[in-house]
């Protein structure tokens, strides 16, 4: 039977306005708030603000919706710098003070692991960027008419033109125009270009036609501007210098790097001299070099073959003669490493494949170190090795190495119990 009529619920549609106020926010940056008992997700709101919005997205479970007015502001609003936030897809916090920033991302660790399960130990750090603000060392912008670069806008593919990004660093920024204007000079196979900052000036690698990298790095810096190159570039890393280049792996703070990595090495310390220790999805090798400081035997798995070939230049130049480089899958060398102390992942934000945490759960050492840079696939492998497997979770370090943006980097202290 039909339902009268004063019975049947209304639910909201795109387009609609709401008046709503922001609980705390979540992952991805959003706004959670309640509307007649839905979830709506809200880009743009803080936790404590009273906002006005309008439904972007209406589904079954939930509604997404963006702020189109703040009626009662929280004290850690501040105004954004970059003139397209909110429309570019790059960074979703700049409306919030930076130690808001910090707070909300270790609610997000707290949210995902409690979920699963599993505590965040008591005396798990959030360490700050040492630089909110121009602290990526690298950066992929897409061309658009008129030799504008930009970034792909936060509703849908369309292109969002800048004149500087204000999270990039200043070579980067400085390249832009002279890059921009000789890639429109470029057929139509020239569509992205890579900008990757180093101790020289600035890499430049287009795609998918990277015959035109050296073409447009060429006509860019007749322009004047920072020195521009296509091959290799030096970036630095506690007094020593590592070589990389425009496809190769990099931490995009480089700067705040040693805040990530240090910390590790200082978990695994004098446990791990004389052992071998498996340093998985190695990249150019910086923290193998550092493995191999602290006296460990350390085999570096990598399977992009031009990191792999950087890690093996790095190895020879200080890796002490303890660092073996082996190009390969991670799922595939790790079985064929027996007796290991340790292993230390750093996978891409996809997290471990299956086959590495059935061999961690299965066979795997006494420690593992795991970085990550997705939390979602942090708590996924987390709940993996550690509720249901045979790992205690010891410590954790959140270090925010993308400031501005929703994502973060964690590193976890597991041993075998």
């Amino acid at each position: 039977m039909t339902p009268p009529l004063a019975e049947v619920e209304v639910r909201p549609a795109v387009g609609d306005e709401l008046e709503l106020t922001c609980e705390r926010l979540v992952h991805r940056g959003l706004g959670l708030c309640h509307h007649q008992g839905q979830v709506v997700f809200v880009f743009g709101a803080l936790p404590g603000e009273r906002v006005r919005v309008r439904v972007t997205a209406a589904r079954a479970r939930h509604l997404r919706a963006d702020v189109i007015e703040v009626q009662r502001a929280a004290e850690g609003r501040v105004v954004p710098p970059c003139p397209v936030f909110g429309v570019c897809g790059g960074c979703q916090l700049q409306h919030a003070a930076y130690p808001l920033q910090l707070g909300a991302k270790r609610g997000v660790l707290e949210d995902e692991l409690g979920r699963r399960g599993l505590a965040v130990p008591a005396d798990t750090r959030v360490v700050g960027s040492r630089r909110p603000y121009g602290y990526r060392w690298r950066g992929e912008f897409h061309r658009g008419a008129g030799g504008r670069l930009g970034f792909t806008s936060r509703h849908g593919y369309q292109n969002v033109p800048v004149s500087a990004c204000p999270i990039h660093r200043e070579s980067i920024n400085a390249a832009l125009s002279g890059v921009g204007r000789a890639l429109d000079g470029e057929g139509d196979q020239a569509r992205t270009v890579s900008l990757t900052a180093v101790d020289e000036g600035v890499l430049v690698q287009v795609r998918p036609d990277s015959g035109a990298s050296s073409r447009v790095a060429l006509a860019a810096a007749e322009e004047g501007g920072p020195l521009l190159g296509t091959e290799s570039g030096a970036l630095a890393y506690l007094g020593r210098s590592f070589r990389t280049t425009a496809n190769s792996f990099i931490q995009v703070n480089q700067e705040t790097l040693p805040d990530l990595y240090e910390p590790v090495l200082e978990w695994l310390g004098p446990e791990v001299d004389s052992q071998l220790v498996v340093d998985a999805y190695a990249g150019s090798g910086v923290l193998s070099v550092r493995l191999a400081d602290l006296g460990a035997q350390v085999v570096a798995v990598e399977s992009n073959p031009t990191s792999a070939r950087l890690a093996q230049l790095h190895a020879q130049m200080y890796g002490r003669g303890r660092v073996e480089v082996r190009r390969g899958e991670v799922e595939e060398e790790l079985p064929r490493l027996r007796d290991c102390r340790a292993v230390v992942l750093d996978p891409p934000r996809s997290g471990l494949a299956p086959q590495v945490r059935g061999w961690l759960s299965l066979a795997g050492p006494k420690m593992v170190a795991y970085l990550s840079c997705e939390v979602s696939a942090l708590g996924r492998d987390l709940e993996t090795l550690c509720r249901l497997g045979p790992y205690r979770l010891e410590r954790l370090l959140l270090v925010d190495m993308f400031p501005q943006t929703y994502h973060f980097e964690v590193a976890a202290m597991m041993r075998r119990s």
